[in-house]
């Protein structure tokens, strides 16, 4: 239609040279104008996308959706107001402000039609990386990133007031990669993480990196030497092939006791006294799930859970009536003493004690490994998005894609404002670092 209209001219021209009687010409005007004025036809996508924003943008009753009320003042008094780019324009008789008929909603000052958000949130929800969207929609890369990064967002501020539990519930600790993929300062490794970043440059290209920095050779070799003396000790708990990776030496970690867990993040920490401060290389995410489908997950820590994590983030969750399901670990038998929650610990070594097992949750984070597994690493400050990313998901995992890309267009049409790309690039981290400055 926009082609068409910008054609109209030139059509015109054509048609006065043309050999074609009076009849003839006016019949054609007549059906150009027809043509040119025609209202543009609402694709399927668009007329479920605008029936999700119906609420939100206070659309009339009526099937063209013609009447809306002005995202600027409210006023319902707005006329039709022309086309732009094939799309509706309409103006308020009382601010004399004009907007389209996407103001309000997620399409708005987007250049990804209402199609490609609702084929873009599916294909996020089905896992599919970046690059594979962007091929599928004809996009940017980065662009296919910052879409994704925007939906999690919104997400992670719907489940910020996660689910309360009123019976027994099964709690524990889900570990995953600390990671600053995302972080491009040399100094930042060398000095506050006093480690080289987890690259696969050749021994001479590391050298290179280390001298380019000010640091000596020794540096190197002393990190290289612990790095080795650590992975033997690793040995002793789990298989070589789990240490090939950051995300399936965080699996084979989840797989293990917590005695044992306990013993890996000791001897980890062991190569890192060389500089204070400096705690592991693991994100405890606390989650917590029952049997009436209530769950509750959040990024709290790096290392070893305290009693205070379990207080600010999961206590609040909890009522009268809840029973807790745990293993040996100290930090919640404290945290259940103080505010006398009932408190059912598996021992070390057991899977069931007196009818109570952990069943649920660790069937649980067997789905979160599944679901992080697809995204090949995720930086640690958006890990708390795509943990609200999971938790939404699992939430409604009952829901065909196509469903739960509506049910996410119908959440983001109450952004009025398109998410600066600042917001995602200065994202601070979210969990608690412990004494390390970041």
């Amino acid at each position: 239609m926009a082609d068409f209209n910008s054609n109209f001219n030139d059509i015109q021209k054509q048609i006065a040279v043309a050999d074609l009687t009076e009849e003839q010409i006016q019949e054609l005007m007549n059906a150009l104008q027809t043509r040119r004025n025609a209202k543009p036809k609402l694709t399927t996508e668009e007329k479920v996308f605008f029936q999700c924003c119906r609420e939100h943008r206070s659309y009339a009753n009526d099937k063209d959706l013609d009447a809306v009320v002005c995202p600027h003042c409210g006023s319902v008094k707005s006329i039709k107001h022309g086309t732009r780019n094939g799309r509706q324009r309409y103006l308020c008789k009382d601010c004399g402000k004009t907007f389209g008929d996407t103001n309000g909603t997620v399409a708005f000052r987007s250049k990804l039609s209402v199609g490609k958000w609702i084929e873009f949130i599916k294909l996020t929800l089905q896992g599919e990386s970046c690059r594979t969207i962007a091929k599928e929609l004809g996009i940017n890369k980065q662009t296919a990133l910052h879409n994704r990064h925007r939906v999690c967002s919104v997400l992670h501020q719907l489940v910020s007031n996660q689910d309360d539990f009123k019976s027994l519930a099964e709690s524990d600790e889900y570990y995953y990669p600390l990671s600053f993929k995302d972080v491009k300062d040399p100094m930042f490794f060398l000095v506050t993480l006093g480690r080289m970043p987890y690259t696969h440059l050749s021994y001479e290209k590391k050298i290179e990196y280390v001298e380019n920095q000010g640091f000596d050779i020794d540096f190197l070799h002393k990190y290289i030497k612990n790095e080795e003396q650590n992975k033997d000790e690793l040995l002793d708990y789990v298989k070589l092939g789990d240490l090939r990776s950051q995300e399936r030496f965080s699996n084979a970690i989840n797989g293990l006791e917590t005695e044992k867990i306990i013993q890996v993040l000791k001897t980890i920490h062991e190569q890192q006294k060389k500089k204070r401060g400096i705690s592991n290389q693991q994100v405890c995410c606390l989650s917590c799930v029952d049997t009436n489908n209530n769950h509750f997950l959040q990024s709290v820590c790096v290392g070893r859970i305290q009693p205070i994590h379990i207080e600010k983030t999961l206590v609040p969750h909890f009522t009268e009536d809840t029973v807790l399901v745990t293993d040996s670990h100290r930090a919640y038998r404290t945290v259940a003493n103080k505010y006398k929650i009932p408190l059912n610990q598996i021992p070390s070594g057991k899977h069931t004690s007196g009818g109570f097992h952990l069943g649920h949750i660790n069937g649980y984070h067997h789905n979160i490994s599944d679901f992080m597994y697809l995204y090949h690493g995720v930086s640690s400050k958006f890990l708390d998005y795509y943990l609200a990313l999971f938790y939404w998901v699992e939430k409604n995992k009952s829901k065909t894609y196509l469903e739960q890309a509506y049910d996410i267009i119908t959440l983001l049409a109450n952004q009025t404002k398109k998410i600066p790309l600042a917001k995602f690039k200065y994202k601070p981290i979210s969990f608690d670092m412990k004494r390390l400055a970041i």
